[in-house]
């Protein structure tokens, strides 16, 4: 028995919590397999005094004690209502944490949760990643190419309808796209624009030895090794031998730095690879969609235009509350739509950086309605 079993920490469970309780049910599944649980037993120290948070932590049952000095403390319950959101503001670097009991905490990867939320949000306004045009993950091998220089023959553009039932998860999908997104040139891509993105991709069936790259050539592709294996071998450092596993990126440099490509890739064994054309890469991720903007250049903003720039916050009624932001106007993200008429599109309205990538839709959805939007950026 797993210990998310052993324990009692289900979907239904963590849907209680926030924000979790905003995500769909087939996303929150998704980032409860992305979490790890911490069991502790009471007297037990959990935090020293200077520590690091990593993840956003739940406490899901017992007592803690957050001792910042030896006359100033304060006691975590985990049945109080405050732990319905993260204890992560209680235990700052700093405090030191104790358990006063028996208990456990989920630990939720921040990046996936902050994705996972947008990508929820965006599921509501537009079909579900796997719905109406997907790339799959594993190519048919029948149509697998001759060996050549380049695996361009073997490319189809993948834009079909969906196998799965309306409303289905395809999970291998979504770790496949998951996986994708973990590179940084993706990793801040509006999930509004996360399918236009694969509907782009195409996939190529290689053959042991195929060239994908050659070291010296102009770029035209960026790549993504879906199956397989891959070697690198660079001219310059003979002998020095570099291996591409399943997952793995490459690339991009040529086509951000409008160079020749600067080594030469060949396939280890049979694979699949997914291929993105050197114009759609470089539209989708330099055609400013988004603009961002620091906390530094926001308050230059209201100095330099007073009554016509505005912090807005789109979180949950219920993150807001529990941690409102100071003169900031508050629309929940899934009531922005309807509160459009309302705007005044004379004002420039900034994105404070708590909503996460939630932001980014928020942006897309002013924007398309001709109003002025910048996210905030650390």
């Amino acid at each position: 028995m797993s210990l998310f079993k052993q324990l009692g920490i289900t979907e239904e469970l963590m849907a209680k919590y926030s924000p979790l309780s905003q995500l769909s049910p087939k996303y929150l599944n998704q980032v409860m397999k992305h979490s790890k649980v911490m069991t502790f037993e009471s007297g037990e120290v959990i935090f020293e005094k200077i520590h690091e948070l990593p993840f956003v932590y739940y406490l899901l049952r017992g007592k803690l004690n957050a001792r910042k000095s030896i006359i100033s403390s304060s006691a975590i319950d985990a049945q109080t209502p405050e732990c319905l959101f993260s204890i992560n503001d209680k235990i700052p670097t700093g405090v030191s944490v104790k358990a006063q009991s028996d208990g456990h905490i989920l630990m939720v990867d921040p990046k996936f949760l902050d994705r996972a939320l947008a990508w929820s949000e965006a599921d509501e306004k537009q079909p579900a990643p796997g719905q109406e045009a997907r790339v799959k993950p594993r190519g048919d091998k029948s149509t697998s190419a001759k060996k050549s220089s380049t695996p361009a023959r073997a490319a189809t553009q993948v834009n079909h309808e969906s196998e799965l039932p309306a409303g289905e998860f395809d999970e291998e999908y979504f770790d496949w796209m998951t996986n994708l997104l973990e590179f940084p040139l993706f990793f801040n891509l509006p999930p509004v624009h996360i399918q236009t993105l694969f509907e782009r991709f195409e996939q190529v069936c290689v053959a042991k030895d195929d060239v994908i790259i050659k070291e010296g050539d102009e770029g035209d592709y960026f790549y993504l090794l879906v199956e397989g294996r891959a070697r690198v071998e660079i001219d310059e450092q003979p002998g020095k031998e570099i291996i591409l596993s399943q997952g793995a990126y490459f690339g991009e440099e040529a086509l951000v730095s409008e160079t020749v490509r600067s080594a030469t890739i060949i396939m280890e064994e049979d694979g699949v690879l997914a291929r993105l054309d050197k114009d759609s890469f470089q539209s989708l991720l330099h055609d400013p969609i988004v603009n961002y903007i620091s906390e530094k250049e926001f308050k230059e903003k209201l100095i330099d235009h007073p009554g016509k720039v505005e912090k807005l916050d789109i979180r949950s009624l219920a993150e807001f509350e529990y941690t409102p932001l100071p003169e900031c106007l508050h629309i929940p993200l899934n009531e922005l739509r309807d509160k459009i008429p309302t705007l005044d599109k004379s004002v420039t309205y900034c994105i404070s950086e708590e909503g996460g990538q939630r932001g980014d839709i928020a942006a897309h959805i002013l924007a398309q309605n001709s109003i002025d939007v910048f996210v905030i950026r650390s």
